[in-house]
């Protein structure tokens, strides 16, 4: 029986872009689109980044530019902010309480990352169905993998442990010297004449361990994806099995796994790249469009009393609320695609060399098409003449 070409991580390339588009467009379909999306983006640790870090930075630009305008009430050098308690002084009063919050919210927000990581789990065998069976039935590929997903998720919260009890030991003394040394400036008071030396000092080696342990688990988190994964997903492998089959990659094939990881990420952010790209000049032409018409409505609204003025913040509201879900949207459609391309590019690299994987990329031609002449089964000898026939 046949089975997949083994392809270089250069070859892949082109069937993944094809699968690429047989799963997102062939048909086209915008609803599916943006399904078939919405399921791939939440599978990326950056997707979740720009749909809350990029709005915020955008409200805070906002609030600053509105902060500045002519008359409006802002603390600069001529009117200095009024004094108040020291940060040690409020700590030391009420340290039992503090301790006591940030202890809840510690545990609140490690039951949510929990959970969320589940969530992630159990979307990544979500997409790789997707991207492997073709069914386009997001619901029957969520429902197929509830028992594989615990196994995974195991592996994935023991991994992010790991990476940040390694973060806490590299970065975080360079952290606290860090906290030390702006404490130490923020005891003096604003002063623009300080030597920010002390607090750049720690800071620069706490910015390049974060930049180096995060390179390190983006390519761990792209094996557990890649290689880990998928064995669970077919045979329902245990992890020894899982990760035994990708160490034999790895042995095998070394050279080809440092450049298919290379390919991965710089083929991917290309992607990311442009079609953001894309993304950023539809809002700003929309965007440039929205100040014009708002400037407009603001001049002919503004000065007609308080009915009109309520319409116009209305308006104001509606507009940037549209502009907020095209730029939602537009983030879905980016990294839901470059999503699915990766799991593409993953499933055929991996596919060309495990024939679990290979065989449900390509499908062999069944047995019946291989053999050329069918035998049938031989007739029973005739009576001899001699005898009479057969009476009914």
């Amino acid at each position: 029986m046949a089975r997949m070409t083994k392809l270089s991580p250069a070859d892949a390339l082109g069937p993944a872009f094809r699968r690429l588009r047989e799963v997102m467009a062939a048909p086209f379909r915008l609803g599916f689109f943006l399904k078939i999306a919405l399921v791939a983006a939440l599978t990326q640790p950056g997707f979740y980044s720009v749909i809350i870090s990029y709005p915020l930075q955008g409200v805070q630009m906002a609030g600053g530019a509105a902060s500045h305008r002519p008359g409006h009430l802002n603390f600069g050098p001529s009117d200095p902010m009024p004094t108040s308690p020291g940060i040690g002084a409020v700590v030391g009063g009420r340290g039992a309480a503090v301790f006591i919050v940030l202890a809840i919210m510690l545990l609140i927000g490690l039951l949510i990352w929990v959970v969320a990581t589940y969530l992630f789990c159990r979307l990544r065998f979500t997409l790789f169905d997707l991207v492997v069976y073709r069914r386009r039935r997001v619901r029957e590929a969520w429902s197929k993998y509830g028992r594989k997903t615990w196994r995974y998720f195991g592996v994935v919260l023991l991994a992010s442990l790991v990476f940040l009890i390694l973060l806490a030991a590299t970065a975080g003394p360079f952290f606290i010297h860090m906290l030390k040394a702006a404490a130490r400036l923020g005891a003096h008071g604003p002063n623009p004449n300080a030597n920010p030396w002390p607090v750049l000092a720690p800071m620069l080696p706490f910015i390049g361990i974060c930049l180096l342990v995060g390179l390190l688990w983006m390519v761990v988190d792209a094996v557990l994806q890649d290689f880990v994964l998928p064995p669970i997903a077919i045979e329902d492998a245990p992890i020894e099995g899982a990760f035994s089959r990708f160490v034999a990659l790895m042995r095998e094939d070394f050279g080809s796994f440092v450049v298919y990881v290379l390919l991965r990420f710089v083929v991917a952010l290309g992607i990311s790249w442009a079609l953001m790209i894309g993304v950023f000049v539809i809002l700003a032409v929309g965007g440039m469009g929205g100040l014009a018409v708002g400037f407009g409505l603001y001049r002919a609204m503004w000065g007609g009393g308080i009915g009109l003025r309520v319409a116009f913040v209305a308006i104001v509201a509606a507009m940037a609320l549209v502009l907020l879900a095209v730029y939602l949207v537009a983030m879905i459609a980016v990294y839901g695609t470059t999503a699915v391309f990766k799991q593409s590019y993953a499933a055929y690299f991996y596919g060309s060399r495990y024939k679990g994987l290979g065989d449900l990329m390509e499908p062999p031609p069944p047995d019946e098409e291989l053999v050329g002449v069918r035998i049938e089964p031989p007739l029973p000898p005739l009576p001899p003449l001699s005898e009479p026939p057969l009476v009914w």
